[in-house]
C-alpha cells in the first residue's frame, strides 16, 4: 500500500487526496524540464588553455630535479637504540634468529647505536605500520623512523 498526502482545508468539508506518486510524477516533470532547458548551458564548447611558458620551465626544472635526487624521504622501522654496541649486537643476533629473511643495519648516531631494517623502506606511514606490529611483539622498542632511502630500497605496494 502506497502512502497517501492528505491535505484538509480549515472550516471547510472539502478533503484533497494526493498520492505520492502523483507528487514524484509532477517533481519528475519539472526537472526534466529544467534539465531540458539547461542543455545549452552545459558547454558544448571548445576551450583552449595557453600555460604560461615560466610555469612550464619550472615544472620541467622541478621534474629533472626529482630524476637526479638519488634519496627520497620513506618510513623505515628502527627495531631497536640503545648505548652500548655489545647490547645492540645481541639485540641484532636475537632479531636475526627471530626473523631470518631481514636484513638489519646499524649505525652510529653519537651517542646511540640505531638498529634499521635494510631493504624495507615505504612511501606511506600506512604502509609500514602492518610489518612494525608483527616487530613489536618481540621488540616492544621498535618504532617507525621517516628517513632518507635510496629509491631502490622503496616498496611500492600495489593496494592502492
Amino acid at each position: 500500500m502506497s502512502p497517501v498526502h492528505v491535505v484538509a482545508v480549515k472550516n471547510s468539508s472539502i478533503v484533497m487526496v494526493e498520492s505520492s506518486i502523483e507528487k514524484l510524477g509532477a517533481w519528475i516533470k519539472g526537472c526534466s524540464c529544467l534539465f531540458i532547458l539547461s542543455i545549452p548551458l552545459l558547454g558544448f564548447s571548445q576551450h583552449i588553455i595557453q600555460e604560461n611558458p615560466a610555469v612550464e620551465r619550472m615544472l620541467q626544472v622541478y621534474t629533472q630535479k626529482n630524476k637526479a635526487q638519488e634519496t627520497v624521504k620513506a618510513w623505515r622501522i628502527q627495531v631497536a637504540a640503545m648505548t652500548e654496541r655489545r647490547s645492540m649486537e645481541n639485540e641484532k643476533v636475537r632479531f636475526e634468529n627471530l626473523y631470518p629473511y631481514y636484513r638489519l643495519e646499524w649505525t652510529y648516531d653519537n651517542p646511540y647505536y640505531l638498529l634499521k631494517l635494510r631493504g624495507r623502506a615505504y612511501r606511506e606511514k600506512l604502509d609500514a605500520l602492518h610489518l612494525l606490529h608483527q616487530i613489536k611483539d618481540r621488540f616492544p622498542s621498535a618504532i617507525l623512523v621517516l628517513d632518507d632511502v635510496k629509491r631502490h630500497d622503496l616498496l611500492e605496494t600495489s593496494n592502492r
